[in-house]
């Protein structure tokens, strides 16, 4: 079996002036003849981004430092 694990951005959410991001991870377990055997997603934080404030939340219990969240979505 393989796994292969990828962080990634959701969808997006505008509301207003404000923007909001959710980062995830997702992980595929990926059996013999390539076939998909499960496929976890997680959230790992939002990013909430406007005119004067940008700021994540963490929700995965890690401290969620925005730079490095956008870092990994980019």
């Amino acid at each position: 079996m393989k796994m292969a694990e990828v962080t990634g951005e959701g969808r997006r959410i505008v509301a207003g002036e404000r923007t909001v991001r959710t980062v995830v991870r997702a992980t595929a377990m990926i059996g013999p003849g390539d076939e998909l055997l499960s496929l976890r997603i997680v959230p790992l934080a939002v990013i909430v981004t406007g005119p004067a404030e940008l700021y994540a939340i963490s929700m995965d219990g890690m401290p969620a430092d925005v730079k490095s969240l956008l870092e990994m979505i980019s």
